[in-house]
């Protein structure tokens, strides 16, 4: 039982892990679309902040897809996948509020908060809390793997 129990565990981690690159790479090539758009006859310096969030989001779409399929090609065999998913989430989750709460560089203080961003978060969270599982589990199978050997 514990066993299909992670393995739901991974699977689940990757789905969302998949899931959520895919959604930021879409975001990614609709803020390059909109930035072209709103300043193909007047560009001006808020381009800028536009293809650093293009960027951001392209970067971190292209990352989530690869540690997704780490994470099923390792199983339980290593922790260091589930590791990355939770501080790739964290600090993602940290940077969005950053964002909504602190004037930064080149983007400013963003104000708006669409469905994208909401559902984005709660993947992340849950990307999170099941990685975390996965770690405990295989924590736990180990030493109960040394406790047998010995």
């Amino acid at each position: 039982m514990v066993q299909k129990s992670m393995q739901l565990a991974i699977l689940s981690v990757a789905f969302l892990m998949l899931l959520t690159g895919a959604v930021y790479l879409f975001v990614a090539t609709g803020e390059i679309a909109e930035a072209t758009e709103e300043h193909e006859e007047e560009p001006d310096e808020s381009i800028e902040g536009a293809l650093v969030e293009t960027a951001l989001f392209a970067t971190v779409g292209g990352a989530y897809i690869p540690v997704g399929l780490w994470a099923i090609n390792s199983r339980n065999s290593s922790r260091t996948p589930y590791f990355l998913a939770i501080v790739g989430s964290g600090a993602l989750i940290i940077l969005y509020v950053l964002s909504r709460t602190v004037d930064l560089p080149i983007v400013g203080i963003q104000d708006d908060v669409g469905f994208t961003d909401i559902a984005s978060k709660v993947l992340q969270g849950a990307i999170i809390a099941a990685s975390a599982y996965i770690i405990v589990a295989i924590r736990k199978q180990k030493s109960l793997d040394s406790l047998s050997v010995n």
